[in-house]
């Protein structure tokens, strides 16, 4: 009775953290892309948009790779040892999903009204949603691993949105410009590199506002601490036959 109970025990521990670890891995690679219907796209579009949904396949795969041999390490390996490794799981999918802080190296936007302002009356700066969005993909699809606008991380639920006339991020009010993106990238030169040449880049100055680009070895990017809906996680009890 009391192998019985044992048993029942770590199955259920077990599809707890299964279930929070599958529920990372959604938020991970639930994607945020915004949707823009326009003409006229060139190839040199089309074809970087197709490598970054084949990016997030891949690592999709290598997420399921991931899990399961999390499962064959759980049934070949003491309990304890079983917790162990379900925990470090657990910490490195909240890291990917955007649910630490984190410290490394990366670039830093400053987003600032451009100079010239101040000659024509007529012209603001003028940042929107719609240009913040355009920068989180563009930044997406160069590799970046972790991004913050002002104070807010960024994760693949975050909704960005104009309550009155404010821009909203997180369902928390950004400030004024000048505003600060922190970006962690595996490569933050070459992500500079591609930022000075970004389409983004010439869409901001447009709107009167210019990038101020750097990078540095210790980039303070905070962790996400909104609400995360769980309601559509439960948990199964059946069980396959012959186990």
């Amino acid at each position: 009775m009391k192998s019985a109970k044992l048993t029942i025990k770590r199955r259920l521990l077990f599809s707890i953290v299964l279930g929070i670890i599958s529920y990372l891995i959604v938020i991970q690679f639930r994607s945020n892309h915004v949707s823009e219907v326009r003409d006229g796209r060139d190839m040199w579009e089309i074809r970087s948009q197709l490598q970054t949904e084949q990016d997030r396949q891949y690592s999709l795969q290598n997420e399921i790779k991931e899990l399961d041999s999390i499962k064959t390490q759980y049934l070949t390996t003491s309990e304890q040892e079983q917790i162990d490794a379900l925990h470090d799981s657990i910490q490195l999918l909240e890291e990917k999903a955007g649910l630490t802080d984190l410290e490394v190296a990366g670039i830093i936007i400053q987003l600032i009204p451009d100079p010239q302002l101040a000659h024509d009356e007529n012209a603001i700066a003028t940042l929107s949603p719609e240009l913040l969005s355009r920068l989180i993909n563009e930044l997406n699809a160069f590799g970046a691993e972790a991004i913050a606008i002002g104070n807010e991380r960024i994760i693949n639920i975050s909704a960005i949105r104009y309550v009155g006339n404010k821009i909203y991020v997180n369902q928390r009010p950004l400030a004024s410009l000048p505003l600060e993106i922190k970006v962690k990238s595996a490569n933050p030169k070459r992500m500079l590199n591609y930022l000075e040449v970004s389409q983004s880049r010439d869409e901001f100055a447009m709107h009167h506002i210019l990038f101020d680009l750097t990078v540095q070895d210790h980039v303070e990017i905070p962790a996400f601490d909104g609400e995360i809906n769980l309601d559509y996680v439960t948990i199964s009890d059946d069980e396959k036959e012959g186990e």
